[in-house]
């Protein structure tokens, strides 16, 4: 085994990555916290916001892939799975469609200077995109379902349900 891990190391330094970052589920969800809280002075779910979080980035693991030029995904700040709609993107392969109609494809995500900017770009897009005039802020768990059928691209249901697990099993209520 400690021969596996040091070549997967030794690979990825001569391919010019950086060793993984690796965090805990709660390590990773104290370190988007404070950025997520923002979201609650626009009338959202941090709780929510963190759990999406968690889920479009597999607690930050994700963030450790490249984007199709071979740099770390890590340093654009996009922990919230955004598609990319104007300024700066970056390229990154991804499943696209439900069921059997996924595919893989190439697909452009909005790239943040901050973490800071990501959270804030979320809320100003759930609150000021026709796409979510429809969203139910009277809790979060009405909250999530109103908004996932326009956020997720493949099955809206299983989505919230997922975000809705991770809120509970984390406490991220305790954000709100």
């Amino acid at each position: 085994m400690k021969w596996i891990l040091t070549g997967v190391f030794l690979l990825g330094m001569l391919f010019g990555g950086q060793p993984c970052q690796a965090m805990s589920p709660d390590q990773y969800i104290e370190s988007i916290a404070p950025y997520a809280q923002q979201v609650k002075k626009h009338g959202l779910f941090p709780s929510v916001a963190i759990a999406q979080s968690c889920r479009e980035t597999g607690f930050g693991k994700h963030l450790d892939t490249m984007d199709i030029y071979g740099r770390p995904i890590r340093q654009y700040n996009n922990v919230l799975g955004k598609k990319w709609r104007s300024g700066h993107y970056f390229e990154k392969t991804t499943w696209e469609g439900a069921g059997t109609g996924r595919h893989m494809i190439v697909g452009k995500f909005q790239a943040y200077r901050s973490l800071q900017d990501c959270f804030e770009d979320y809320a100003v897009n759930i609150n000021n995109n026709p796409a979510y005039r429809y969203k139910d802020t009277s809790n979060l768990y009405r909250f999530i379902h109103s908004i996932a059928p326009r956020y997720a691209t493949d099955n809206p249901w299983a989505y919230a349900s997922g975000v809705i697990r991770i809120i509970e099993k984390y406490n991220l209520t305790q954000y709100d």
